[in-house]
């Protein structure tokens, strides 16, 4: 765990669980999941849809509302400190431990609200919908200023919602729009400048470019990683398409069935993904260049989050499961010793278990076997 002292780390989450309540049974939607975040990192969060991602930002953000429940876990906030040197949280929002971190899950209903926005900020799926049609944006700007900043006179505001619009590549004379007066892409960096109206540590990105064409995409991510960049701020991003990552993430952590299967850096999933899953999902698209090869997708279903047994969630599609896969819980530790800070929740990289570790070649001859079986059929 972070000290008082680690002032690198921004966020640690230990052991966080969600369940959503059903007549049927509980689905177990995130299940004991672990991550630290540093200051200024960007964090991605990829897996296909119904893993978790979400619900983990959300719990995290504590945005939940019923059937949803934490049902376990800790989720702790090591505030720093402004340039001017004075805290960044008021007064009456201590710290809930002898380390210094808040923990964001005990935190009242009013501390939320001081924690919320001057700590955290998060944009959300189908961002581009998410402005009040019936204010203009600077308005609804400088409503998050009157809320958070009381003592801001409306001069002020209407300067620092200018400052946030050229800051995100928008003309200042815009914030007198309303919504539908802007293009996807503008709307889109407008509800990005709503996030950063109050310089937050930590921005939450719910796949925020899902619905922007290719190049209006390129240009938000660019606009994100400028901005983390220039103003430090650590940054989580959900997406299901595992190579906007690559390229944005400094790290990646991939979900599947509620848990994160693999996390390491952006590099190493993308030339030597150590989890069967993480190399499905990267190869689920064609490349641009070289030989042409067959395509095949991840075969099966997600497991029922109803009712999952012990073992690898995985196993049922996995192209290399053996015996151990059914009975043991894998955990999440080092893959290789040749890269320590890349975690794979797999059997095949315990010697005690398996054989030794497979290469990204080997991952890459499995799953072309399930694509020659799966052609011109199911696979069997």
């Amino acid at each position: 765990m972070a000290t008082q002292a680690d002032t690198k780390t921004l966020l640690e989450v230990n052991d966080l669980s969600v369940d959503y309540l059903a007549a049927n049974g509980a689905v177990h939607a995130v299940r004991n999941v672990n991550f630290r975040l540093g200051r200024g990192e960007i964090l991605g969060l990829a897996g296909e849809s119904g893993c978790g991602k979400s619900t983990l930002a959300y719990a995290v953000a504590r945005l939940l509302r019923p059937p949803a429940y934490i049902t376990g876990g800790e989720v702790l906030y090591y505030a720093g400190a402004r340039t001017d040197g004075s805290t960044r949280l008021p007064r009456h929002v201590r710290a809930t431990d002898a380390r210094g971190a808040i923990d964001v899950l005990q935190l009242s209903p009013r501390d939320l609200r001081e924690f919320r926005w001057n700590e955290l900020s998060i944009v959300f799926q189908s961002a581009m919908n998410a402005l009040n049609p019936v204010m203009t944006v600077g308005n609804q700007i400088m409503d998050v200023l009157a809320t958070h900043r009381r003592n801001m006179k409306a001069d002020a505001r209407k300067r620092r919602a200018a400052e946030l619009f050229e800051m995100v590549g928008i003309a200042p004379d815009r914030l007198k729009s309303y919504p539908h007066e802007l293009s996807g892409g503008m709307r889109q960096r407008a509800v990005i400048a709503i996030a950063l109206a109050l310089q937050p540590e930590l921005i939450i990105m719910d796949e925020p470019t899902t619905a922007l064409d290719v190049v209006v995409q390129r240009e938000i991510l660019q606009l994100i990683s400028s901005l983390c960049k220039e103003l430090s701020t650590a940054l989580i991003f959900i997406t299901h398409d595992l190579s906007l990552l690559i390229e944005l993430a400094d790290n990646v952590a991939i979900m599947y069935a509620g848990k994160m299967v693999e996390k390491a850096k952006s590099s190493d999933i993308y030339l030597h993904p150590r989890h069967p899953y993480s190399y499905g999902l990267l190869n689920s698209f064609p490349t641009l260049h070289g030989p042409q090869r067959i395509m095949v997708g991840i075969p099966g279903s997600p497991p029922d989050l109803r009712t999952l047994a012990e073992g690898c969630s995985f196993r049922d599609r996995c192209p290399f499961a053996f015996e151990s896969c059914n009975h043991i819980t894998p955990p999440l530790s080092p893959a290789v010793r040749a890269t320590p800070d890349q975690l794979a929740a797999c059997h095949l990289y315990n010697p005690a278990l398996s054989s030794p570790a497979p290469a990204t070649q080997d991952l890459a001859s499995g799953y072309e076997n399930l694509a020659q079986r799966s052609v011109g059929g199911s696979i069997e």
